[in-house]
């Protein structure tokens, strides 16, 4: 046998006899317990290693390190500064199939200070809620997250590729993600901005003052109470159940609004594509459209009640007839250089 193939011989029998262990039967090889008290900023980073955040006792951080390799140096280093504390992942040994390993970080309810999470790929699972800290700052360049309830005063989660999924998030928020999926089942709080790239975002409720920035890909939301500001190049953003007021800007896609409650204008600025607001016949308002090219439609009932198209303006009501009413206190405004807006009256 040549040396080159003994070689490879010798490779592959390394990869059998490697990775003996899945991931979920990895030896633990490291505890270790922490103390929080006096501690205002917790940074933990973990690298490629799969991160499992569960509750703890109070006072006290928890870890508990499995592995494919037993040795000293691939444990986690701890360090303190003050009020500060950071755990970094240890070495990792150099033969990729001899790498795998997870972290399970048992954190204190009762920690409230300022919570810093960093990998670059691999999962993030919290199996614990998160409440009531000062800030909490997630990122992941890739691999995937899955979160239950969060809440800080301030929340920012920023996932470059992969998957992101949180049941619940409270707060002031800034949640980012390029391409993959997202997935929120609630976000409540004064503020959100949501930004995607690419890749498909479902929310189930949308609380509060929102804006929302896609590139491409689809945004769905089931439930939006409150001001919603959205600027879309391409793709979509649907709302299936809306009570607000906002503004949104198009430069192509498309923008879909079932409108339960008018609170206050809608205002909707295209460069091109297609916005559509469906609303029940009860609610008033005020149609204030301009158009360079492009058009603005109204159906009533299915019948078109309006079209507006080419070089046009106009301002007119919609609603009860005149004297039976005050007038409508509310304005659907739509500036158009080309593409279409749509408003069923049903």
């Amino acid at each position: 046998m040549t040396v080159k193939k003994y070689r490879a011989l010798a490779a592959l029998l390394l990869a059998a006899a490697a990775g003996v262990y899945g991931q979920e039967d990895l030896p633990l090889v490291n505890s270790r317990t922490i103390s929080l008290e006096g501690v205002e900023n917790l940074s933990l980073s973990y690298g490629s290693d799969d991160l499992v955040l569960r509750k703890g006792e109070p006072g006290e951080l928890f870890i508990r390190e499995y592995m494919e390799r037993d040795r000293p140096r691939y444990y986690a280093d701890v360090t303190r500064s003050g009020d500060t504390v950071q755990i970094r992942r240890g070495r990792r040994p150099l033969l990729p199939w001899l790498r795998r390993a997870r972290a399970e970080i048992y954190l204190p309810p009762s920690f409230r200070g300022n919570l810093r999470i960093v990998n670059s790929s691999g999962k993030i699972q919290g199996e614990t809620e998160i409440l009531n800290c000062e800030t909490i700052d997630i990122y992941v360049s890739s691999g995937s997250v899955f979160l239950s309830r969060l809440s800080a005063g301030t929340v920012s989660i920023r996932v470059s590729s992969g998957d992101l999924d949180i049941r619940g998030l409270e707060g002031n928020s800034f949640v980012s993600v390029s391409s993959g999926k997202l997935h929120i089942g609630e976000m409540t709080g004064p503020e959100h901005r949501l930004k995607s790239s690419s890749g498909r975002t479902r929310i189930g409720l949308l609380r509060g003052s929102s804006s929302i920035e896609t590139s491409s890909g689809s945004v769905g939301i089931e439930k939006a109470r409150g001001r919603m500001e959205a600027h879309t190049s391409s793709g979509s953003i649907r709302v299936e159940d809306f009570s607000g007021e906002g503004s949104f800007e198009m430069s192509s896609g498309r923008v879909t609004l079932g409108l339960r409650e008018l609170a206050g204008d809608l205002r909707f600025t295209l460069s091109s594509g297609t916005a559509e607001l469906n609303l029940p016949a009860e609610i008033p308002f005020n149609l204030d459209a301009v158009t360079r090219s492009g058009k603005v439609l109204i159906n009533e009932g299915g019948v078109e009640a309006l079209r507006v198209s080419g070089d046009s303006t106009v301002l007119r009501p919609f609603g009860p007839p005149p004297g039976t009413a005050p007038p409508p206190a509310r304005t659907i405004q739509a500036r158009l250089n080309s593409g279409t807006v749509i408003i069923n009256r049903r």
